[in-house]
Formats: structure tokens, C-alpha cells, sequence
């Protein structure tokens, strides 16, 4: 029997796309659902809502919709000379902050597996940091018990000592790194999973990470949960 939202639990309704909307830009509904369905066919990790399966809460749904569903047309022309939207996303960053205690984690953890496993990037990078490498682990270690909980995902391989995630399907990785701002040039970013971004001391790491895919990625994505 295939698994249904629980009744009482609070669902988006009436979706209306973020103010800040281009106007060159459009709503992908398809796009936007893809990201959600990935998400909440995931399960919690802890406390009392482990092991079940992680409707977005309304706020959550937004904001992955927002980010994943808003997409830019480019005015590209096909061999027919017909106009084609490219569908690459207008947002490239997205900073959210939210009260401890609210699974930012796990949210965090959900953004990372869908642009490792769902984006339809070739080769992703996507990488986890924070202040320090634990702090960036505490997002790895959600992610990896999400995979356990999932057996879809689960023919990728998890390498504990180096905090690293293989998705042999795209030739992909999901990756956790120090807070070293000199080992972290020439990273070829696909996303980016930033934690606890207020305990920076400065901004290099940031900045390193958010210039380090250049021209190599159409649609990076560098998300900061703090």
C-alpha cells in the first residue's frame, strides 16, 4: 500500500511563485514537482519523526519549489528556428534562516541527495561545509542515514573516513570539506551545502566555494541554512 500524507499535516496550499520572479523567467510546475516528490519519498532521521517520510512543511515546500521551479528563458532557437526556453534556474543562491530545532539538517541533507541524485547533473560536485569539518559531518551524517532509509538510493557507495558520498549513475559525489580556505580552489562546484553560515569569521570560504565552478556549471545552486 503506497504511503499517504497524513491528514492532519499541514500541506502548501495555492502556491504563488516568489515576489522576486524575473520577468523574463516562468514557474516549471513539472520541475518544481520533481524536486518535491524526491524530497518527501525520503525519510526522517531522528527523534520522533524517524523513519517516516518527510512531508515538506509548507514553508519547506516554498522554498524548494521557488528554488527548483523558477526557471529562466534565454530566448534560445532550436534547429527550426523556433523560441525555447533553456529552463536553467534563475536562482543560483538561496539563504535560509530558521530557529534551531526545526530540522535544518534535514533539509540541508534533502538539498544535498536531490542535487546529487535527482538534478540531472553530469559529474556533480556538491559539496558540505560549516565552520568546521564536524559541523559540516553533523549534514553528512543526515544524508547517510536518509540513504539507508531509502533503497532507491542505496546502490551508491558511502565512504565514512572521508565524509563522501559516490553517485556511480552520473559519475557524482557529495563531499564534506574543512573550513582550509587554501585546499579549496579549482573545485568544480555543481552544489553547495552551507551550515551555519553566521559562524563564519570571514567571508573566503564562502567566496571561494560560490567562484569555484566558473563557465563549467549552467545552473549551480549554493545554499546556506543557518
Amino acid at each position: 500500500m503506497t504511503e499517504q500524507r497524513p491528514p492532519e499535516y499541514p500541506t502548501l496550499q495555492h502556491y504563488q511563485p516568489s515576489p522576486f520572479i524575473l520577468p523574463d523567467s516562468h514557474y516549471d510546475a513539472a520541475l518544481a514537482d520533481r524536486a518535491v516528490t524526491f524530497i518527501e519519498n525520503l525519510r526522517h532521521t531522528k527523534g520522533k519523526w524517524a523513519g517516516k517520510r518527510f512531508w515538506l512543511l509548507p514553508w519547506q515546500e516554498q522554498i524548494i519549489r521557488d528554488v527548483f521551479g523558477i526557471v529562466k528563458e534565454n530566448g534560445i532557437r532550436d534547429l527550426f528556428g523556433i523560441l525555447r526556453p533553456d529552463n536553467t534556474r534563475q536562482f543560483h543562491m538561496a539563504y535560509i534562516e530558521i530557529p534551531k530545532k526545526n530540522g535544518k539538517s534535514e533539509l540541508a541533507a534533502a538539498i544535498a541527495l536531490y542535487l546529487l541524485f535527482g538534478d540531472n547533473e553530469p559529474a556533480a560536485e556538491v559539496y558540505g561545509a560549516a565552520a568546521d569539518r564536524s559541523q559540516a559531518s553533523i549534514v553528512y551524517e543526515v544524508a547517510a542515514r536518509m540513504i539507508a532509509l531509502c533503497p532507491a538510493l542505496q546502490r551508491c557507495k558511502q565512504i565514512p573516513s572521508t565524509k563522501r558520498i559516490v553517485n556511480y549513475a552520473n559519475a557524482g559525489f557529495y563531499q564534506v570539506l574543512s573550513a582550509e580556505v587554501g585546499t579549496k580552489h579549482g573545485l568544480n562546484v555543481s552544489g553547495l551545502v552551507f551550515d551555519e553560515l553566521h559562524a563564519q569569521p570571514n567571508r573566503k570560504l564562502w567566496d571561494v566555494l560560490t567562484n569555484g565552478s566558473g563557465d563549467a556549471r549552467t545552473q549551480p545552486l549554493f545554499v546556506t541554512i543557518t
